[in-house]
């Protein structure tokens, strides 16, 4: 799409002063071929220096505006000048043309007329009084450039009255608009504006920081509590209803007493775009989800005794069976095989940047993350290439513990964390105790492959089922090869 094309300034300054040039001329014309008529030469000359002063004002003010106003000031600052501010010039014009027009038809009476327009200017000035500070304060807002139509602002009056938050919609004479996220309308008297702390969320930045608080347990490392509570938002970092990729967050410790210790999880996010408190709930989420797989329970407010609180180094068998039972890999299995895999699942801690999985590799251990984020790298042409990232209660790693295949990807801690590992040695006596059990986990990974696979290329299957069997059975055959004398009978 082309931009399109400005016209020349002089092009410009023609076309906005033709009409009252050409009717200067047209004036002077008449007056000097007027060969007598019905108006008297006294009442002529009247009519003409009339004329003259209402299209010589006109000609000037059209002159500043275009040369002045939308030249040299709009180039200066960058932007349009207000409109307000030319109408509020384009009013003061016309009072004067019309004085200096009424003084010559009343033939030099201007002072007289000018003291009883003061004293009327005065008695209408006090009456309007509420629309004029409208008018002016709207101007001021204008000039001072606080907000912009689209911008997302906030008002709050000093009375304690509810803040009004919303899109800068319209500015016009006396009201600002503005349009709320629930849709509704909130008109606002500029006077009111001029009076209130306004807070613009839009500028000098688009991105403005909002917080989430957290009260966690003392006796929580506070390292390994920012990792937990760091990878939590930056979860959900870049994700529809999470905060702006723009800037990273953070987290700070910001108090602490007898009953926890407060941590100040900081995002960035941009509120005209998108809504602030589905922005707050989903890093809430996250954070809740990030806490419990991690075993961090939340602090009380009042302590009368402290109990042994488990956290994650201590988690018991049940608990992490009941992790286990989450997966969808595990969907089926019924409890006693999950706790006795519960049982063999060791709690294995990595530190940013250590590799949990090489491409190419053939170990055979499957991991379920509990805290921190990895990423899964993938190498082409001799070169990583990041392909996806995995957060606490994803797994990775069944494949070739269930099948034998060789790594596909690496995985690569993207900060602290920690994993449970689950090895061969510790399916295969399951296996052997419930050999059905193979047929169910054979179709649980063909369903998670399908799904990965159509979510990679956005596509649906309408034989989705057919082929999950296909694979399933494919799966249960290398699975059958691997734990010979764990096979389900026929």
């Amino acid at each position: 799409m082309t931009s399109p094309v400005r016209p020349h300034p002089l092009a410009r300054i023609f076309r906005e002063t033709a009409v009252p040039f050409a009717g200067l001329v047209l004036v002077a014309v008449l007056d000097r071929y007027r060969g007598g008529g019905f108006i008297s030469e006294e009442d002529w000359q009247k009519v003409a220096a009339v004329s003259c002063i209402l299209l010589g004002f006109a000609l000037i003010y059209r002159l500043f505006c275009t040369v002045v106003l939308d030249m040299a000031v709009a180039r200066t600052k960058g932007r349009p000048v207000p409109r307000i501010l030319k109408h509020l010039i384009g009013m003061v014009f016309v009072f004067a043309a019309i004085l200096l027009s009424v003084n010559v038809v009343f033939s030099g009476a201007f002072t007289s007329l000018l003291t009883l327009s003061s004293v009327i200017a005065v008695v209408v000035g006090l009456a309007l009084r509420p629309i004029i500070l409208d008018i002016f304060s709207g101007l001021s807002a204008n000039l001072d450039s606080a907000f912009r139509i689209g911008d997302w602002i906030e008002i709050a009056r000093r009375s304690g009255a509810t803040p009004q938050a919303g899109w800068v919609e319209e500015i016009n004479w006396r009201t600002t608009h503005l349009r709320t996220r629930s849709g509704n309308l909130v008109v606002c008297p500029n006077s009111t504006l001029s009076t209130a702390i306004i807070t613009n969320y839009s500028r000098p930045s688009r991105l403005s920081r909002f917080d989430l608080k957290v009260k966690l347990p003392p006796e929580l490392d506070p390292d390994r509590a920012r990792e937990v509570l760091l990878a939590a938002v930056e979860g959900t970092v870049g994700i529809e209803g999470g905060p702006d990729a723009g800037k990273a967050p953070d987290v700070l410790i910001t108090g602490m007493e007898a009953s926890g210790v407060v941590y100040w999880i900081r995002f960035w996010l941009d509120p005209a775009a998108h809504s602030s408190d589905l922005a707050i709930d989903t890093v809430a989420r996250s954070v809740l989800r990030h806490l419990q797989l991690s075993g961090i329970p939340l602090s009380e407010k009042v302590i009368l005794h402290r109990e042994q609180r488990e956290l994650l180094d201590s988690v018991t068998p049940a608990a992490r069976a009941k992790l286990l039972g989450r997966l969808a890999l595990f969907h089926g299995v019924n409890h006693g095989s999950l706790d006795r895999l519960a049982e063999s699942a060791a709690l294995v801690r990595f530190d940013k940047g250590e590799v949990l999985i090489r491409q190419g590799n053939e170990d055979h251990d499957m991991f379920l993350l509990v805290e921190g984020a990895v990423e899964v790298l993938v190498t082409v042409d001799g070169r990583e290439v990041l392909v996806a990232s995995m957060h606490a209660g994803d797994y990775f790693g069944e494949m070739s513990l269930l099948t034998g295949e060789p790594r596909t990807a690496t995985i690569r801690a993207a900060t602290g964390g920690a994993a449970y590992r689950i090895d061969r040695q510790a399916v295969t006596p399951l296996l052997e105790a419930n050999p059905d059990i193979m047929t169910q986990l054979s179709h649980n990974l063909a369903g998670r492959n399908l799904r990965r696979h159509a979510k990679e290329n956005a596509a649906h299957d309408e034989n989705h089922e057919e082929k999950r069997a296909g694979l399933a059975a494919v799966l249960l055959g290398k699975m059958m090869g691997i734990f010979r004398s764990a096979a389900p009978p026929n």
